[in-house]
C-alpha cells in the first residue's frame, strides 16, 4: 500500500466528513492498537488503511483532483 503523510490522512478525514460518510477523529492508543481511529456514524474503530481504503473508494483524489 502506497504510504500516505499526515496531511494526506486529513484530507481523507475531510473527504469523507463531507460526503456524508464518515464522522471520525484520531485516538492515541497506550497499547499499540492499529485501530487509532474513531467513527462517530458507525460507533467502531478503524486503522489507517481502512480509513484510506472508505476515502478512495469514496471517490478521494489526492490534491483535490
Amino acid at each position: 500500500m502506497k504510504e500516505y503523510t499526515d496531511k494526506q490522512i486529513n484530507s481523507m478525514i475531510l473527504h469523507l466528513r463531507l460526503n456524508n460518510v464518515a464522522e471520525m477523529y484520531y485516538i492515541e492508543n497506550q497499547d499499540d492498537s492499529q485501530r487509532n481511529f474513531f467513527c462517530y456514524r458507525s460507533q467502531s474503530y478503524l486503522t489507517k488503511e481502512q480509513v484510506i481504503s472508505l476515502a478512495i473508494e469514496t471517490g478521494w483524489e489526492e490534491n483535490g483532483k
